[in-house]
């Protein structure tokens, strides 16, 4: 079999660890290269002693030539290293998900180029004909999408939704939001309003044909790794949901309310549509670090590649 090969950049943070992780367990991928600048020259196992026969590789401070790479890395400096790299390129940051001014608004700096294809498989696997630039959705954003793609021609002017996320999704670098005892058995609201993945969600809806506007409170929670979505969405069929996700193997739509703990450590998502008089609750549970990046990635890989989307995707978390 061809292998295909990957550079991962970035590889001091969570999303760069994760995405070494699935490209470990890929049948057609081969990690070449891991670049972190303020790892240089150490092995990858000092940073991430459990990525097993990857440790004893070292890291390096610039891009080596590869057939895929992987930017994991700040706002701000995918965009920066973008231009230099041949191959295919997947953006796990924000810096080429949203046009102008939305990205601006969203991130505080200015765009120089277009936005990329949004890396959303579900919005379509023949949109990846030729591409070799993605921008990977965000955590938040892919849940919220999920939750709202197969009612999005139904969808009322106003959807509220709130979202629970782990710690990882703040990134490996110390912060007040993810202090341990400041985040430990305590919940808070953030960014309200005014995330910046709201805009994304927008995209997606209006690419499967909706319109809506979308009020968002995202919460930090007392946990490491996941995201639960919680949307109230009175016309939510679960008929509907399951004839959308039919097909697709990396998604499991459900009528009974999700559990985190079944999608961590995983690359599946779950969506649930719970009804009763009347009214409808649709949820989504995701790994923030598996389907909300790192594994999300290696599918938008997989299509552009022309393979399955879920190719290497299918290993399942722990059972307790």
């Amino acid at each position: 079999m061809e292998t295909v090969s990957v550079c991962v950049h970035g590889a001091s943070g969570y999303t760069g660890a994760e995405c070494i992780r699935w490209v470990l367990n890929h049948p057609r991928l081969r990690l070449v290269a891991a670049t972190a600048q303020k790892a240089a020259g150490k092995p990858l196992g000092s940073l991430w002693p459990r990525l097993g026969r990857a440790t004893s590789l070292i890291v390096g401070a610039e891009p080596v030539a590869a057939d895929v790479h992987l930017l994991c890395l700040p706002h701000g400096q995918a965009a920066l290293i973008a231009p230099q790299l041949e191959g295919y390129v997947v953006d796990l940051s924000g810096d080429h998900r949203l046009a102008e001014p939305e990205h601006s608004a969203a991130y505080g700096f200015a765009r120089a180029t277009a936005p990329w294809l949004y890396g959303l498989p579900e919005l379509g696997s023949g949109r990846y004909a030729g591409v070799t630039r993605v921008a990977n959705p965000g955590c938040f954003a892919t849940a919220l999408a999920l939750a709202l793609l197969p009612a999005a021609r139904q969808l009322p002017p106003i959807v509220t939704a709130t979202g629970l996320t782990g710690s990882t999704g703040s990134g490996a670098s110390p912060s007040e939001g993810t202090h341990h005892p400041t985040r430990a058995e305590n919940l808070r609201p953030y960014k309200v309003l005014t995330h910046q993945h709201v805009p994304e969600v927008l995209r997606a809806v209006t690419e499967a044909g909706g319109s809506t506007e979308l009020q968002f409170v995202p919460i930090s929670a007392p946990l490491r790794r996941g995201i639960l979505v919680t949307v109230p969405l009175p016309g939510a069929d679960l008929d509907a949901y399951r004839r959308y996700y039919a097909d697709n193997p990396l998604l499991v739509v459900s009528d009974r309310p999700p559990d985190l703990n079944a999608v961590v450590g995983t690359a599946f998502a779950q969506v649930s549509v719970v009804r009763h008089q009347g009214a409808a609750v649709v949820f989504c549970v995701i790994d923030n670090l598996g389907r909300g990046a790192a594994s999300q990635a290696i599918a938008n890989v997989n299509l552009m590649l022309g393979r399955a989307v879920d190719e290497g995707l299918g290993a399942i978390g722990p059972v307790v």
